[in-house]
Formats: C-alpha cells, sequence, structure tokens
C-alpha cells in the first residue's frame, strides 16, 4: 500500500522566528522614519531660526542707522527753561524729552505671568540676558517703522467680532503719538514664545473666516520653545506713563499691541550692550575707558553710545554676535497746544514763529 505523504510546513519555532525578524525589521524602518522626521523638523525650525535672524539684523541694522536725535542746542534751551531754580522739579522733568536711545530691563508684571504659564506647561524659560534681572528692552526713535507693514501678525482684517469698545482702541489710526515727539518712537522687547498671540486670542483678536490664505497662529498652539523678539511702536498713552517713571504692561492694553511684530522665535538668549566711553571726573587727562553698558539712555549726539551689540541664540542652536554702527538726523522737538493734521502743519517756536532753517530735520551722521 502506498502512505499519502504531507507537504513540508513550517514548524512552530520558525513561524515564530519569522514573526520576531518580521518586527525588527519593521521596528527598524519605523525608527529610520521617525528619526528622519525628527531630523527634518529640527533641520526645518533651524532654517526658520537662521532665516528670521538674517531678517532680524538687517532691520536692526536699519534702525540703528536711521535714528532720530534731538539737537543739542534744542535740548539745552528746553532744559534752561525749566531751571529757573537750578533744579528740576518731578513735573519739569516729565516735560523734557523722553531718551531717543533707551536701553532697559523690562518691568512688566505679565512676564513673570507668561513664564508661569510656560513653566505649567512643563517649559521653563531662562532668563534670557543673563543678568538675573529679566529680558532687555530697547527703544528708540526713527523716521518710520522698520519693519514692513505686511509682517504685521493682527491686521485689521484679522479681527473677528470684538466688542465695540474694543475695535475703537484697536483701531491704529485713532492711536496719536506724543505732541512734543519727532519721528516713530518704538521699541525691542522680548515674550515667551506664543504668550501674546494667546493674550490678543483672549481679546477677541482671532483671524476672521473666509480670508485666503487662511491666515494661522501656530504660535499659540504650542508650548513655547523660549523667547519671541518682537518690534513695536510706542504710542502717546505708553509714553506718558514712562516718562513718569511708572512702570507700563504693554500686555494689558491690547489697542497699543496691534501693529506689534514678531521677528525671532525660539530664542534663548539675547542680551543687549552699548559701548560707549567714560571720562574720569577726577583726572580728565587719563585715558578715556570704553564700558559694557546693559543699561543706557542717549537723546543727542553728545551722549550716544559709540556702537551697539546684540548677542543672540536661538534653541535650535543658531548663534550671532552682532554690532551695529549708529547713524542719526536731527529734529527739534517743539511744543504747541494744537496738532494740526501732518499735511499742514508747520513747526513753530513757542512764540509761534518758524525756527531757523539750520535747527529743522538736520541730516546727521553717523558713528
Amino acid at each position: 500500500t502506498w502512505v499519502k505523504r504531507r507537504g513540508a510546513g513550517f514548524t512552530l519555532l520558525e513561524t515564530v522566528l519569522a514573526t520576531l525578524i518580521g518586527s525588527l525589521v519593521l521596528a527598524a524602518a519605523m525608527s529610520l522614519f521617525v528619526a528622519m522626521s525628527r531630523a527634518e523638523r529640527t533641520m526645518a525650525r533651524a532654517s526658520r531660526h537662521m532665516e528670521e535672524m538674517a531678517m532680524s539684523q538687517q532691520i536692526l541694522r536699519k534702525s540703528f542707522m536711521t535714528m532720530v536725535l534731538a539737537g543739542q542746542d534744542s535740548l539745552a534751551r528746553q532744559m534752561s527753561e525749566f531751571e529757573q531754580d537750578g533744579e528740576l522739579t518731578e513735573d519739569e522733568l516729565v516735560q523734557l524729552p523722553r531718551p531717543r536711545l533707551l536701553l532697559e530691563f523690562d518691568t512688566a508684571s505679565s512676564i513673570a505671568v507668561m513664564r508661569t504659564n510656560a513653566l505649567l506647561d512643563g517649559v521653563r524659560v531662562l532668563d534670557p540676558a543673563g543678568y538675573g534681572m529679566g529680558p532687555q528692552r530697547l527703544e528708540i526713535t526713527l523716521p518710520d517703522k522698520p519693519v514692513p507693514e505686511s509682517m504685521r501678525l493682527f491686521p485689521s482684517a484679522w479681527t473677528s467680532a470684538p466688542a465695540d469698545d474694543l475695535v475703537r482702541v484697536f483701531d491704529p489710526s485713532g492711536v496719536e503719538k506724543p505732541e512734543n515727539e519727532t519721528g516713530l518712537r518704538g521699541c525691542f522687547e522680548l515674550r515667551p514664545d506664543g504668550a501674546r498671540e494667546r493674550l490678543m486670542e483672549g481679546y477677541g483678536l482671532v483671524p476672521a473666516r473666509g480670508l485666503e490664505p487662511t491666515p494661522l497662529l501656530p504660535a499659540a498652539r504650542r508650548p513655547p520653545d523660549g523667547w519671541t523678539l518682537w518690534w513695536r511702536p510706542v504710542y502717546g498713552q505708553e509714553y506718558r506713563v514712562r516718562q513718569q517713571g511708572v512702570a507700563f504692561d504693554i500686555d494689558r492694553q491690547p489697542g497699543l499691541l496691534a501693529e506689534a511684530v514678531p521677528l525671532i522665535r525660539g530664542v534663548r538668549l539675547m542680551r543687549w550692550v552699548a559701548f560707549a566711553a567714560e571720562e574720569n571726573p577726577d583726572d580728565p587727562d587719563a585715558p578715556v575707558i570704553v564700558e559694557r553698558w546693559p543699561e543706557y539712555a542717549g537723546t543727542t549726539v553728545e551722549d550716544i553710545p559709540g556702537y551697539m551689540e546684540v548677542e543672540i541664540e536661538t534653541t535650535s542652536g543658531a548663534y550671532a554676535s552682532w554690532a551695529f554702527e549708529l547713524g542719526w538726523s536731527l529734529a527739534d522737538e517743539y511744543f504747541g497746544e494744537d496738532t494740526a493734521p501732518p499735511d499742514d502743519e508747520e513747526e513753530t517756536t513757542p512764540d509761534g514763529q518758524q525756527p531757523p532753517p539750520e535747527q529743522l530735520n538736520q541730516l546727521g551722521g553717523q558713528s
């Protein structure tokens, strides 16, 4: 009799080994794909940081080369008008021009709240300047905005049904700058990533529907990666409050944030330094020593620094140290009771006469 033989098959051990090897190959492939995706995201973030840094370098260079300073004669004349008794009172100090270049530590109370919120998200946002006093802010007066209007994060078309009072405050055309200010005053400042975007959304300033292309606010959707460098104009209310030496929290004034522009996100370190010479008052013949100043104030050509240095590092590892020369034009400040439209207004002295031509918006120089 013939015995029917079965075909050869896999044993249980062979099946288990094949499954195990297949799982290892699949896991290795998945790990490779995940690693490639992570590397791609890291490279994309580093590329974005490098692009933002290059753009910000150009904006900073333009800002430092086109400063609007006050004339020394104009400042001396204004001080002489107030110094009747040999000293200035607090009310008289407020009426003097605010420094045209002001480097200081930012004392806004909202920064601590934003850092606490970041800590709740599991991210510890460190002191970017490294002095243990929080981030620095640079206030500077320019002839015009250093960033294009298209870079505004919250243009008017994005406003989606906010309250009527917020619309009135949000409209930048209704925000006037100080009557005694010539040029446009603005500042560079740091806030934790996404904090200001979340704040604006909380006030009702969100992308409107039906816009093409659809605007996105990715920074408000994820935990902070570091700090964001912003530029924004400084208008009348903030000017007057700061001029009185009172801390001003811009993040509690949504209308004054309408023209804020984010420049660099993911900043780990950002340190401003003003290089200026300091003479020895006890020995005028002694060599002048150049000092590094984390805080500085200057109004005229005689008291601005020789140059400014910015050291910046992002969370992706991009690092740069920039030194900027300073260029300026001179524009005297004149005080008046009424403010005429810019096209019809003529500069006058306090007695109503036009100032001498040589004192009007003189071209400056470069340090």
